[in-house]
């Protein structure tokens, strides 16, 4: 009986350290977060969400993508196939599940909207603001709603991974959401994905206009890649004198894997080191963005994964460390106490296999828009965007470009401007530097070309399938 006792004493004891295992509470004011994005299966070896949350080395994780909308359509790739009866809407137990289980761990979870591939935008401001209050009801705390994807799980947040250079309506959808934020029972967050290049064609206006937490800025598939053109400096600038949110925390975002993105991955970690060491300096640093989670955890470097790397390089540096108590963010007026978080490739598409692109970036593009000689170059990938006036000359436009791309003429004329975009004869994307084109290969799967996307001419990466037929 002794030793009975001393046993269940002893079980006891090993149940109560358990539960009273501290949690990392989530700190909006460090910057050692990493967020990743996960979804998109970029890599082919995706998990459950909350396997991923189980690591310390991610605090933030991006469900990838809400690709349709105003009509609500999601894609998870290999992570949720089934749907509400009668309904093309996914309906994801294992990731409301995991969703809890990774709040439960300090981890926020936000639901990117957008992504390289997908069906979305607005004609109008007050289009965006009425589906604000759908958000709210779906993934949020409001009501109404009786089919909800992630049932009564509510995420902590939206990103916006916006890629076709249509950028009406988000500053409003983002205010609207603020005020429905304040209605909630925690802190909410917004983040935004802009290409390097700035401003960014897609979401530019959005960090412009409205109170955004979080840049996570692609900084590879462009010529501003941490090891080319490196425009940090730039980002910093408008975080002090652009942004209505002089706080929002940047973040540099990369691929987690070779395969993540036609260029900008880094396999050197002293490149990592050096350009942290450099960032971390500037007040609104906030971390390191990865897309995707399959290729973050899956890419090995000297025995230890990408994401465990780029956690440990920010913590070398760290000027301010993780809190452990409840932390309030000063822009809502709501006050949470969180617990740990977790993990994304490439393009950021809404595809069942991986963040495919439209332009060069995580694999996502920004439409390049030519109206007749001049192309601006978005700044969410690799894309610009040009308004026509039908459909039928939009795809004029498309076919045109095409024919000169496939010529090796890029833009048709004998100079070109800096950031402007285009093609080059093997499919991969261009951009203008200095007077000369510099080529970027598009992501796995995805090749270069113009297309027409409601009445405007885009060119980027993009499923080959998307090539207009010209024939």
């Amino acid at each position: 009986m002794h030793l009975l006792s001393v046993t269940l004493i002893n079980n006891i004891f090993i149940l109560l350290a358990a539960t009273f295992t501290t949690v990392v509470a989530f700190d909006i004011n460090s910057n050692t977060n990493v967020a990743v994005y996960w979804g998109q299966n970029s890599y082919g070896s995706q998990t459950n969400l909350a396997n991923y949350c189980q690591s310390s080395d991610a605090d933030i994780f991006l469900l990838s993508f809400l690709n349709n909308f105003p009509d609500l359509g999601l894609n998870f790739a290999n992570a949720c196939g089934t749907t509400f009866p009668g309904s093309t809407l996914l309906h994801c137990t294992q990731i409301a599940a995991d969703i809890k289980t990774c709040q439960s761990l300090g981890k926020k979870v936000l639901l990117s909207l957008g992504g390289a591939v997908g069906s979305y935008g607005f004609s109008s401001e007050a289009e965006a603001e009425t589906f604000a209050d759908t958000l709210w009801a779906t993934f949020g705390e409001g009501s109404g709603v009786s089919n909800r994807p992630f049932d009564d799980s509510i995420v902590d947040g939206f990103d916006f991974d916006i890629e076709n250079n249509n950028p009406t309506g988000y500053a409003a959808l983002v205010t609207k959401l603020r005020t429905l934020f304040k209605s909630g029972s925690k802190t909410y967050y917004i983040g935004a994905a802009p290409q390097c290049v700035y401003p960014d064609a897609s979401v530019g206006n959005l960090l412009s206009n409205a109170d955004v937490d979080f840049a996570f800025i692609q900084f590879y598939n462009n010529y501003c890649n941490v090891d080319k053109q490196f425009n940090f400096d730039t980002w910093a600038n408008f975080a002090k004198t652009v942004s209505p949110n002089r706080d929002i925390k940047l973040f540099v975002g990369l691929p987690g894997g070779a395969s993540a993105a036609g260029s900008g991955y880094i396999s050197d970690m002293s490149v990592i080191r050096s350009m942290v060491q450099t960032v971390s300096e500037n007040a609104n640093f906030g971390g390191i963005s990865l897309w995707d989670a399959s290729q973050a955890w899956s890419n090995k470097v000297d025995g230890s994964t990408y994401v465990h790397w780029m956690k440990s390089i920010l913590e070398e540096y760290a000027s301010s460390s993780t809190s452990t108590t409840t932390t309030s963010k000063t822009t809502t007026s709501k006050t949470t106490t969180t617990t740990p978080t977790t993990p994304t490739t490439t393009s950021k598409t809404s595809t069942t296999t991986s963040k495919t692109t439209t332009t060069t970036t995580s694999t996502t593009s920004k439409p390049t828009t030519l109206s007749p000689t001049t192309t601006t170059k978005s700044s969410s990938t690799k894309t610009t965007t040009t308004s026509t006036s039908t459909a039928t000359s939009a795809l004029e436009q498309a076919c045109h470009l095409n024919d000169l791309y496939s010529q090796g003429l890029y833009n048709g004329q004998s100079t070109c401007s800096t950031g402007q975009t285009a093609c080059d004869s093997a499919g991969n994307y261009a951009v203008c530097e200095n007077g000369s084109w510099t080529s970027t290969s598009c992501a796995a799967g995805t090749t270069c070309f113009a297309y027409a996307y409601n009445n405007q001419v885009l060119t980027g990466c993009n499923w080959p399938n998307q090539k207009p037929n010209c024939s």
